[in-house]
């Protein structure tokens, strides 16, 4: 049973756990961010849980949080 947990659960890439350590390291939350790049929240968050590849967003996202735009090569 463990093991089919493990096979359906969602890999983030690296880009996307760079996103949220660097909020958590901010103390800000998906508003916050979605705030800071204008964008909702709902489209924000989809952008970053990688629901929606956006690389114009992800590049603004990468540039405020000083994530290395290599980051989400992988894409």
């Amino acid at each position: 049973m463990e093991n089919r947990m493990d096979e359906n659960r969602r890999r983030y890439s690296d880009w996307s756990k760079a996103v949220k350590i660097a909020m958590i390291q901010r103390d800000w939350n998906m508003g916050d961010l979605a705030k800071e790049i204008g964008k909702s929240r709902e489209y924000t968050s989809a952008v970053v849980n990688e629901r929606v590849r956006a690389l114009p967003t992800a590049q603004i996202i990468s540039e405020i949080l000083n994530i290395p735009n290599t980051a989400y090569s992988n894409w």
